[in-house]
């Protein structure tokens, strides 16, 4: 192993060791107890600190806020059960999962509790739930915790590091953290777009799809922004596993979802976006040899490319426009004429056009073939 790899390995695990560490949470007596604050689907609250108590208990009151809200739903509820109070009485309570536990930004997901329905119901935090933070250690009125989770402030610190990963290409560095993240049931929506990204980026197509269609079951019904970027990637992911056919459906899906509009009233950002998306499209089509296909996605592609410089066809001809992208594409459909679909004619009009765009392997076919790529002559 070089000196830099191991250094390189050595900086991301301090990376990920100043993620973790230590809270003191400071708890208020009251009535001889102990209290803390908490936020209970989102929802703050103080909860009595019960070294005897199994998990948390919650009031009826806190949940009919809880399910009128809409942070406690149907399929929290577990069940009805019986549950035996400090004074040794048998009360009715249902047994729910709450979704987040925040206890001074750490977070604890998919929690068990009970809820008890009665007056001055206390809220309880029992040690076996505040155990799964990490090591518990009490000191009169401190709450000590070796927690390995993420609060708030570090899950700031670890999707910066994630952002600066992905910035830098280094795909599986931001992997690594993102899996912590994942480990923790802490993944937020964009997390897992970053997890689709990265995984495609690498070519782990199998994984790519495995977390699209996680985002899918999960996001997919709320109008999200990411969505047209995970069809996107999908699409990628089944090209890339040569299913031509189902790459294309989702490269359509994800066109749909940018914009439907026509091309010359297209916002310049979504133009940009679908001069990217009608390229791939092209070339699985290319892969998949329906030619005819791949030569009007490429041609798209060039429209939307030129929608986003603010050109037209008529800069092309007079000689105005060198772009790099376009002439590719304009080169590409050249040579799909002249190759797979023998028409001459439309061959050397794209080839012309490619060259006027500054492409150098249209150019050279210009000149082999004798053929006038001046602005002048296209004019007479």
């Amino acid at each position: 192993m070089t000196i830099k790899k191991e250094l390189l390995i050595l900086l991301f695990f301090i990376d990920c060791a100043c993620c973790f560490g230590q809270k003191v949470i400071s708890m208020t007596k009251q009535n001889g107890v102990y209290t803390i604050p908490c936020s209970i689907n989102g929802v703050k609250r103080s909860l009595v600190f019960d070294t005897g108590a199994s998990s948390i208990t919650i009031s009826m009151q806190l949940a009919e806020l809880l399910y009128n809200t809409g942070k406690l739903n149907d399929t929290d509820i577990k069940g009805f059960g019986k549950s035996q109070t400090a004074s040794g009485h048998i009360v009715d309570n249902m047994a729910v999962i709450l979704r987040d536990v925040e206890i001074s930004g750490l977070h604890l997901k998919n929690v068990d509790a009970v809820i008890i329905n009665g007056q001055n119901v206390p809220l309880l935090l029992g040690l076996s739930a505040i155990q799964k933070l990490g090591k518990v250690t009490l000191s009169g009125n401190k709450l000590i915790i070796d927690s390995p989770l993420l609060s708030d402030s570090q899950l700031t610190q670890a999707r910066n590091r994630i952002k600066n990963y992905i910035e830098t290409s280094r795909y599986s560095d931001a992997i690594s953290l993102l899996k912590e993240l994942e480990t923790q049931e802490v993944l937020l929506e964009g997390d897992l777009y970053n997890m689709i990204m990265c995984f495609c980026s690498l070519q782990d197509y199998n994984r790519t799809l495995m977390y699209s269609q996680q985002w899918m079951g999960t996001y997919e019904n709320q109008k999200s922004e990411y969505e047209s970027g995970v069809c996107y990637f999908m699409a990628i992911a089944y090209m890339g596993l040569k299913s031509h056919y189902d790459a294309d459906r989702w490269f359509s899906k994800a066109i749909r979802l940018v914009s439907i509009a026509p091309i010359d009233q297209t916002s310049k950002m979504d133009a940009n976006i679908l001069s990217h998306y009608y390229n791939q499209k092209a070339l699985n089509y290319l892969e998949g040899n329906a030619y005819e296909n791949c030569v009007e996605a490429f041609d798209i592609a060039a429209q939307y490319r030129m929608k986003y410089l603010g050109s037209t066809p008529d800069d092309i001809f007079a000689g105005n426009l060198k772009d790099s992208r376009i002439g590719t594409w304009l080169e590409s459909i050249s040579k799909l004429y002249a190759v797979y679909l023998n028409d001459e004619e439309k061959a050397e009009h794209y080839a012309i056009m490619a060259a006027l765009c500054g492409n150098e392997e249209a150019i050279d076919v210009c000149k082999h073939f004798g053929l006038d790529y001046s602005p002048k002559a296209i004019k007479n």
